[in-house]
């Protein structure tokens, strides 16, 4: 099973977040995890889809005709057999995952718009930049054949203007599409630029923090809202 194929760890992710993901497939999903940068950040990607729909469920309080009649229930079957931890383990996975199927029925996808196409000067474009409405995510689509040595990356920048500094965007794929959720400085920096940079930088990315190696694409953004 080829781990770096893109698409394949978006499924695992998926999958392990949500919790469907069996006992030695889980471990094993860990451990490539952790010995796998693009596994770490389709997991985190899909932690950062739905841990604001988990924040957002309601709390809701019971009536209390229905504690009482919970307690009689429980008691009842104390009182004839007590229930074995497989079936409270399975009992609670069922409540947790009817909840989370219940929130994501009524989860919409957001509405991609176009920003940017990546291309340096005189050559084929190599990614397409999209954002949802909301400027809350980014989608980037590797469109052209990417060339680059096994040690390096591109990362794609913010230029904010007026003379502040560049921020990441994060890393571009080398294949494939990845959607990024963005930080509330990267959001309203990116609604309020013009322009954004691809820089080629070491492997996973600047460790400064800032560009430090060559810019290779500058590009301009749309406006369209």
């Amino acid at each position: 099973m080829n781990y770096r194929n893109p698409e394949l760890l978006e499924q695992l992710a998926g999958a392990y977040v949500v919790g469907v993901m069996r006992h030695r497939a889980r471990r094993r999903f860990e451990r490539i995890c952790r010995e796998e940068n693009s596994a770490r950040l389709a997991r985190r990607r899909w932690e950062d889809r739905l841990l604001p729909m988990a924040l957002s469920l309601p709390q809701i309080e019971p009536h209390r005709n229905c504690w009482t009649s919970i307690e009689k229930k429980i008691a009842l079957a104390a009182g004839s057999s007590r229930p074995k931890w497989w079936q409270m383990a399975a009992a609670a996975a069922l409540v947790g995952l009817l909840l989370l199927v219940g929130r994501l029925t009524i989860w919409k996808p957001p509405q991609w718009q176009a920003m940017a196409v990546l291309a340096p000067a005189s050559a084929q474009p190599l990614w397409r930049l999209e954002r949802s409405r909301n400027f809350a995510q980014i989608s980037i689509q590797t469109v052209g054949s990417v060339a680059l040595p096994a040690d390096k990356s591109y990362e794609l920048w913010i230029l904010p203007g007026g003379g502040r500094n560049p921020v990441s965007l994060g890393v571009l794929p080398r294949s494939g599409q990845l959607h990024r959720q963005l930080n509330d400085t990267q959001r309203t920096l990116l609604a309020g630029a013009a322009q954004v940079a691809v820089s080629i930088e070491p492997l996973g990315g600047s460790p400064t923090g800032l560009p430090t190696g060559p810019v290779v694409i500058v590009a301009p953004l749309s406006k369209s809202s």
